[in-house]
């Protein structure tokens, strides 16, 4: 029931944005129409004032029809729906100098309530994640393996002081 209502809604607001987009060109046509026309039919008063109303109303659905990242402020990212986390990445931090597999397992590394079993490609919609920062970035590159590879020499070496029969 939650899929149909999110369906729905975004079926909403597709023709929102349609209709709005409709309207926006109707209206840059009719003021394309009244240029070519010359301005014998055209007051120019008129026409300028269109026009500014034009830009008004363009201003004003800017917002609504545009497509840019949902970052926050504070350094976080609104996941939405059909999103991928290298669409994020490419979308969010373009120009970044790092692989793309670091940056996505610092992603998930510092958000594992946003990802199913730790898994990059199941994120889940409408969560808020953090964007990696150089510390999520140095605890993905400097794993603490090195206490896992002492902890196993230790192991190796004590046993090397046991007695063996031939």
């Amino acid at each position: 029931m939650n899929g149909i209502k999110k369906l729905f809604n975004n079926i909403v607001m597709f023709i929102h944005k349609a209709f709005l987009i409709g309207v926006i060109s109707i209206v840059a046509s009719g003021l394309a129409a009244a240029f070519s026309a010359g301005t014998a039919q055209a007051q120019t008063a008129s026409t300028d004032k269109a026009l500014a109303q034009l830009f008004k109303d363009i201003k004003r659905l800017k917002p609504a029809l545009s497509q840019s990242a949902e970052l926050t402020d504070d350094g976080y990212y609104m996941i939405r729906h059909g999103e991928t986390l290298d669409g994020i990445i490419a979308k969010v931090l373009p120009k970044m100098p790092l692989r793309k597999k670091i940056l996505r397992a610092a992603i998930v590394q510092a958000n594992p309530h946003a990802f199913k079993r730790k898994n990059p490609n199941w994120m889940y919609a409408n969560k808020k994640i953090k964007l990696p920062d150089s510390t999520d970035i140095h605890n993905v590159i400097f794993t603490k393996s090195s206490n896992k590879l002492n902890a196993k020499k230790l192991a190796r070496d004590e046993r090397k002081s046991w007695v063996s029969f031939p």
